[in-house]
């Protein structure tokens, strides 16, 4: 059977065949050649221009590749991407990663629509489709039979980081159905069946059908029932009625508000670069320091629990600054575990330049790591992977094989002073534990 369709071009026609490209790459000779060639760029141009790699991880990652060479005619596409993300997170470095965007072989193209999120006390739902409504705040146990907890040792082998940045990441690599199927965890990329304990502990199954990915937004934003953006299941666990403040403004990359009973400045930054409509940061950040001198404030907050990264120049002035021209106000920090990249940084500039009192939990990265750099596309299965090449040293220590520095600190560590741990009870009843604490 043949598929096409007939052009008229000037006084006659032309027949034009239509094949699946997924057929063509099908074929054995001509995918073991592409993949090849994949594998080849990962050999020579990443581990040239990421610099996060170790000589010991160097060397792991050569032998690691040669022996997946070999076995490549035993693999499907999305065993060998789970490979590949393995492979690269032997860099141990957060910033060097295989990316879950969508591929040319059709990886990463579909996920569940399930939204979850790390808290301490486990993963729970905070977002659905409407015909998975039931799942709403209940604990995700296992997938496919598979308990969650080994599902999940299995998932932060594809990625490098610390446990906080494990916990953010986890519910994304969850959610997709070529990792999954990549790491054997179901066999169809279709659907699965997602266990769930509900408020009561009654263990309950939902068979789960993958939709089209449809996303350029950030995963934290999904925890606020005032976001809503096409493609996004609708059905959020949390209450409109009941969202903390932290939640109230997911589209604003900054925001400030007066909290007149506490005489505080709440000031959100949740995105680390000038915001993509309303004031640039400069001018916001003038008009932020312009209230808090002209008011009766004796307490400034500055929440970076969602910031994970962006553009550390845009802010970098501000927060050196924040020290002289706060005075004698009190200062107060909320860090998270997507405190990230940017974020962290931010987060280690007041530290250094600030007497302030740091709430909530630990951030998502070691206080020195391998960022910048750029991505690398490889040219077969169109995988993205981030790699870095410019080295943040915030710590004590000194690398003088690092150096030059891409950015520099000098602070102890990054651990709470009032550790506030984010749990599913809290968020589902609105409450905002690491506001509260500082309250009190």
């Amino acid at each position: 059977m043949r598929i096409g369709l007939t052009v008229a071009l000037g006084l006659g026609t032309v027949f034009l065949a239509l094949a699946r490209v997924s057929d063509l790459r099908a074929q054995p000779q001509q995918r073991l050649t592409g993949w090849r060639a994949d594998l080849q760029v990962l050999s020579d141009s990443l581990l040239a221009k990421d610099r996060s790699f170790s000589p010991a991880a160097r060397e792991e990652f050569r032998r690691e590749l040669a022996q997946m060479e070999t076995s490549l005619d035993h693999l499907d596409d999305e065993a060998i991407l789970v490979k590949i993300s393995r492979l690269v997170a032997l860099a141990e470095n957060a910033h060097t990663r295989l990316r879950l965007d969508p591929t040319t072989l059709g990886a990463f193209t579909t996920q569940f629509p399930i939204r979850l999120w790390s808290f301490t006390d486990g993963l729970y739902v905070i977002r659905t489709s409407p015909e998975y409504a039931r799942a709403l705040a209940s604990r995700l146990v296992a997938i496919n039979g598979h308990p969650i907890e080994q599902v999940g040792r299995g998932v932060a082998t594809l990625f490098a980081g610390n446990t906080s940045w494990t916990d953010y990441l986890l519910p994304i690599y969850l959610e997709s159905p070529s990792v999954l199927h990549g790491l054997g965890i179901i066999s169809n990329h279709d659907e699965a069946t997602f266990s769930f304990k509900d408020g009561s502990g009654k263990q309950f199954d939902l068979l789960v059908h993958s939709q089209p990915v449809n996303q350029n937004w950030e995963n934290w934003q999904e925890l606020s029932p005032m976001f809503i953006a096409d493609g996004l299941p609708t059905s959020c666990a949390l209450a409109r009625e009941r969202v903390p403040r932290y939640l109230r403004h997911p589209n604003l990359a900054y925001w400030f508000e007066y909290l007149a009973v506490q005489q505080s400045v709440y000031f959100q930054f949740n995105i680390a670069d000038n915001a993509a409509e309303g004031p640039n940061f400069q001018d916001f950040a003038d008009s932020l320091l312009t209230f808090v001198q002209s008011h009766d404030v004796n307490t400034m907050i500055v929440d970076l629990r969602l910031n994970s990264g962006g553009n550390l120049e845009v802010a970098r002035d501000f927060m050196k600054g924040l020290y002289d021209a706060l005075g004698t106000k009190q200062l107060f920090v909320i860090t998270g575990h997507c405190t990230f990249s940017a974020g962290l940084y931010h987060a280690a500039q007041l530290k250094q330049f600030t007497h302030a009192t740091f709430v909530g939990e630990p951030v998502g990265d070691r206080l020195d790591y391998w960022a910048e750099g750029g991505m690398l596309v490889l040219p077969y299965s169109g995988a993205v992977i981030e790699y870095a090449d410019g080295f943040h040293r915030y710590s004590l220590k000194e690398y003088a094989e690092n150096k030059p520095y891409y950015a520099s600190l000098s602070v102890k560590d990054l651990t709470p002073d009032i550790r506030v741990s984010m749990t599913a009870k809290d968020y589902f009843s609105g409450r905002d534990a690491a506001l509260e604490a500082i309250e009190r």
